[in-house]
């Protein structure tokens, strides 16, 4: 990785992300590296490297630091799903109440958003679209279900098809709704995922969409992991179960974001 640009001072949430970044890829730093990298005292890097260990992105060691290796773990698909099974269908229940006939529909990888399938195989003329190979399994061949698959490449963990293939076959398809899940949110950070690449692609879908539904069992409050998907203030209804915090979810509803708790 290069070094950044030195014609301007960074601000602290440029430098913040350098060192994310340089972390991802070398999993540990120096204080005396960044201090030359960034052109900031070492006081300051010390500074940043504290801010980042507060939100739980690094570990600080003697000199320096290491990525905090855990915002990368992620459990398979087989794993995964057999988790909170009871609270994940009754939160797919509930988002496919949304989903009426005629509709354009955005289905994005996940084990819960997947649980939707089993409430909307008897649709008539709905369209979904998909970048998740489970959720094409599930529904191809229904007579009232028009498919429409993303390319990309697989990705074994979480069936998702990823990459700039998968993104770009999404230009110009627009959906009224789009249901994705998360690894992690916070009210905060907002919803967050391991992979940078599958993000990307959910993204798209969310961008596409007229409304936006995300669906978080309680367990991804107050989690988090590498990469943001998006922010709070972009998702118009979020789908929990009744362990969720009341706080936070209180948090949601001021921004004037719609709470379905199941």
């Amino acid at each position: 990785m290069g070094e950044p640009r030195k014609q301007r001072k960074m601000r602290s949430l440029e430098r913040q992300q350098f060192i994310l970044d340089y972390l991802k890829s070398h999993k540990s730093v120096d204080v005396s590296f960044l201090s030359s990298a960034l052109s900031v005292s070492e006081v300051t890097v010390r500074k940043d490297l504290e801010k980042l260990e507060q939100d739980n992105w690094l570990i600080r060691s003697h000199g320096g630091a290491v990525l905090n290796e855990k915002l990368f773990i992620e459990p398979s698909f087989v794993e995964k799903e057999d988790r909170l099974a009871a609270e994940k269908s009754a939160i797919a229940a509930e988002a496919a109440k949304l989903i009426r006939d005629g509709m354009v529909v955005a289905i994005a990888p996940g084990t819960t958003a997947g649980r939707i399938t089993e409430h909307i195989r008897d649709r008539s003329s709905l369209t979904v679209v998909t970048n998740a190979v489970n959720v094409a399994t599930a529904l191809m061949g229904r007579p009232g279900i028009e498919l429409f698959m993303t390319g990309g490449r697989l990705r074994p963990n979480t069936f998702a098809l990823i990459g700039e293939t998968a993104e770009k076959s999404l230009d110009g398809v627009y959906t009224e709704y789009v249901f994705f899940g998360a690894n992690g949110f916070g009210v905060e950070k907002g919803f967050t995922t391991p992979s940078m690449e599958e993000a990307r692609v959910v993204r798209k879908l969310i961008d596409n969409a007229r409304h936006v539904v995300a669906l978080v069992d309680h367990s991804k409050f107050d989690t988090f992991a590498f990469y943001r998907i998006v922010d709070s203030h972009q998702v118009h209804t979020v789908i929990t179960d009744s362990k969720a915090p009341p706080d936070q979810l209180d948090q949601l509803r001021e921004r004037g974001i719609r709470v379905i708790v199941t």
